[in-house]
This record gives C-alpha cells, structure tokens and sequence, in this order.
C-alpha cells in the first residue's frame, strides 16, 4: 500500500507534464476532425488503410485478440516513457499523431454508423486506456524535461526518475492497460451491438 501511495504522489507531481499531454491530444483530435470535414477522402483513406493492416486481428480467438491489443498498447506506452529521455519528443508526437488518427476515423465512422456508435466503440475501454497512455506519456515528457535541465547543468537524477516512471509503468499502467484489453475485447463488442439499430 506504501509502495501504491508512493506512486500515486509520483503521478500528482507529474500531472503538469500529464495535462500538457492532455492538452496535446485535445487539440489534435480536433485537428483530424477538423481535417477528415475538409477533406472526406482523407479518414476514409486512413479507415481503409486500418482496416488493411489490421484487419487480421478479427479471426484470432478472443483472447488472442485481447493479449495482441494489450502487448500493443503496453509496447507503445513504454516507449512513450523510455524514449522520453531524448527531449520528450517521441512522446507528443506519439501523443499528437494518435490523436489525430482517432478524429479522422471517429468522423469517418460516425458518419457511417452515427455519433452512439463512436462512443460505444471508445467509452467503454477508452475510459482506462487513455489516460495510462496519457500518463505514460507524460512521464517521458517529464523525463525529456529533466535530461534538458541536466544538459543545462542542473542537478538531476536521470536514472532515479526513469526508474520511478519504470514502476509506475509496471504496477499501474500495465495492469490498467490488460483490464482494458480485457474490456475492448469482451465488453466493448456487447455495448457497441446494444447502440446498433
């Protein structure tokens, strides 16, 4: 429990890197819906183009399905974290390029398939997901602002800091990140087929 409140005071004394990247995949989501309404062609390439790379995940079992969406929302989150390190670039573009990736295919699909069904789709994981990427994210942020500040020639300790957003990673974010896997794959499907007409 000490160790848990430890990292929850941790994540608090992150949360203006956290909200920045908030912020970030605000606007960009923003950004792709105001693009994919400008030019239409543009989210129905980028629907297409999903489609085509993933579109072989739908004929795995279920939980083959859950562990491939898991292992891949793990993998990016950790490199969110760790490649934070160079200047907390790799982080908001990461953070920015998904962004405008949802509002493109978001507006894309709801004019398909209407506004309930987008939301079906990403409330019901979205809810968890999200915010341990954002999380992620804004530690690496974080560790991109404190190499800067080290190269500046401030005191700081690099490897302190990469191994307490490492923590985090592994006893909040990776645990939070499976339940929503778990919630994609098993609950996701009922709700969004609960919208349909």
């Amino acid at each position: 429990m000490q160790n848990i409140n430890k990292d929850l005071e941790y994540v608090k004394s992150s949360r203006k890197y956290i909200f920045i990247m908030t912020g970030i995949f605000i606007i960009s989501v923003i950004a792709g819906l105001v693009a994919s309404l400008k030019d239409l062609g543009l989210s129905e390439n980028y629907l297409e183009m999903l489609r085509n790379s993933f579109g072989w995940i739908k004929d795995l079992h279920p939980v083959g399905i859950m562990l491939v969406i898991f292992l891949n929302n793990a993998f990016k989150s950790l490199l969110a974290i760790v490649l934070g390190v160079g200047f907390g670039i790799i982080p908001v573009i990461f953070i920015a390029g998904n962004g405008v990736l949802l509002g493109l295919v978001a507006n894309q699909v709801s004019i398909e398939k209407g506004t309930f069904f987008v939301l079906a789709a990403i409330l019901p994981h979205g809810i968890l997901e999200i915010p341990m990427v954002l999380i992620s994210s804004g530690l690496g942020l974080r560790l991109g602002y404190l190499m800067y500040c080290s190269i500046k020639g401030k005191k700081t300790d690099i490897r302190y800091e990469l191994m307490q957003s490492l923590r985090i990673y592994m006893r909040i974010v990776v645990p939070l990140l499976f339940v929503s896997a778990f919630v994609e794959t098993f609950v996701t499907p009922i709700v969004v087929l609960a919208v349909l007409p």
